[in-house]
């Protein structure tokens, strides 16, 4: 059985999910404004593109349906 090559799409989400993860583990662990700002940025940007609305985006609440490995839509409110 072989893995098919990732998407667009699965490295859209997996791109939104670090930089989640980057921006959480900021603001616990040496908040800076500057950088936060850039990542926030960023994360509103990605998840706009991937056709989040603007409570999602604003709460952080992303989510998508996947096929075994691959992403094959986002659940936008």
């Amino acid at each position: 059985m072989t893995t098919r090559r990732p998407t667009k799409l699965d490295r859209q989400w997996e791109e939104l999910m670090s930089l989640c993860r980057e921006e959480a583990a900021l603001k616990r662990e040496n908040p800076h404004p500057k950088l936060l700002k850039f990542l926030g940025s960023q994360i509103d940007r990605l998840a706009g593109e991937l056709g989040f609305g603007d409570y999602q985006i604003r709460r952080r609440e992303f989510r998508a349906e996947k096929d075994g490995e691959h992403v094959v839509r986002m659940i936008a409110e």
